[in-house]
């Protein structure tokens, strides 16, 4: 709806600026003061009655391109390209490039306007060539031809070219150093892929020096390392991904207790479970130190290990291991273990929403009347943790 008024205006403001440019020139041929373009009425009517492409194709065939007028055309563009309507966008900024009366900032805008309407459509290459001619051209506009052939090399998976593209943007915009050590991380497992570990190495130095904090970073070394047998290299760079990134816990597992295997170290990998569960405490590593438990000091123990953890960090999918684990190991609760059940039960409720949005699925803990999230009224319903059935 905001959209629709804005196009509304702006095309009502177009049609006006058009018809007061063009009764001027109109006067100064001394054609009659009085006199209006039968255009500009077919125009206001289009827009009238919501026929938007229609007032788009009268606002571009009639008004007059000029220094008064380039923003408003620029305006209507990017607009319809944001609703969707690319065809018309492109249409707009291509009109906009035949005339000569474009200063040389307002031709490469409405290049890069241009190319940002390619993109949209998917027509990449399109985009691509219509920005590589503007790489080398004024710094204004820099920035913006990298950001979007940035933008293009993702989506096509040219990560060499991203990375060159990308390595020059960071220079001005050093956010981008995070982005440039994924791109170098997805050379990498091209290389590894291909059976070209120095290339591999090359490229996560690169990555390395580009992001040191990327967790992505070591896991794609242990990745190689794997490959090449050095297993005990392989944990090491395991043990620092998950230092940078304890929540990829459940990605460095089967690796790092694949590479413990392979060095006949199981107990390095139990010692690893035992420090991951004192640091930052998952379902993956409870699941794995239960198996432990249950074959060192037997099923009443892993049981009683399991509720005490689940217990002091519930989830749902915490309840369902646990149900699974009574399941497999054909155990009943003892009496003394449902209380933990219970606690864990009601810890685990607290934690949902008792009231849900219709509309847009914002939850809430009490009733409101009117949604804080889409500004809805009376839209706020109990959920299904309220309801006896």
């Amino acid at each position: 709806m905001p959209e629709n008024i804005i196009l509304y205006l702006l095309l009502l403001a177009a049609l006006a600026t058009g018809f007061l440019l063009g009764r001027r020139e109109l006067k100064r041929r001394r054609q009659g003061p009085g006199f209006v373009p039968q255009d500009y009425f077919k125009g206001l009517n289009h827009l009238l009655n919501d026929r938007h492409d229609l007032a788009i194709d009268t606002f571009v065939e009639t008004m007059p391109v000029d220094n008064h007028t380039v923003a408003t055309h620029l305006a209507l563009g990017a607009l319809v390209r944001r609703r969707g309507e690319v065809d018309q966008a492109i249409r707009i900024h291509q009109n906009l490039l035949s005339c000569s009366v474009l200063s040389t900032a307002q031709h490469q805008q409405t290049r890069i306007e241009l190319a940002r309407d390619f993109l949209v459509a998917g027509l990449l290459d399109r985009a691509e060539n219509l920005l590589l001619e503007m790489d080398d051209g004024p710094g204004e506009y820099q920035q913006t031809v990298q950001e979007l052939l940035l933008e293009i090399y993702q989506q096509e998976k040219e990560w060499s070219r991203a990375v060159s593209v990308g390595r020059k943007l960071a220079k001005q915009d050093r956010t981008v150093r995070a982005r440039v050590a994924h791109f170098e991380c997805e050379l990498a497992q091209q290389h590894i892929a291909a059976g070209e570990p120095e290339a591999a190495r090359a490229a996560l130095t690169q990555a390395a020096r580009m992001d040191p904090d990327c967790a992505r970073v070591p896991l794609t070394i242990a990745e190689l390392e794997a490959s090449l047998q050095r297993h005990k290299e392989a944990c090491k760079a395991l043990r620092k991904a998950c230092r940078l990134d304890p929540e990829l816990i459940a990605q460095v597992l089967p690796d790092y207790r694949q590479a413990c295997l392979a060095l006949d170290r199981e107990a390095q990998y139990r010692e690893f479970l035992q420090q991951c569960l004192s640091q930052t405490p998952s379902l993956p590593v409870v699941e794995q130190l239960a198996r432990y438990i249950e074959h060192e000091q037997g099923v009443q123990a892993a049981l009683d290990f399991t509720l005490d953890s689940l217990t002091r960090h519930p989830s749902a999918a915490g309840f369902a291991v646990l149900l699974e684990q009574l399941q497999r190991l054909e155990q009943p609760l003892q009496p003394g273990q449902l209380l933990p059940v219970l606690q864990f039960t009601r810890a685990l409720l607290e934690r949902q929403s008792l009231y849900r949005c219709k509309n847009c699925g914002f939850g809430a803990r009490s009733l409101m009347w009117q949604c804080p999230s889409c500004r809805s009224w009376g839209c706020l319903k109990p959920t299904s943790s309220q309801d006896l059935a």
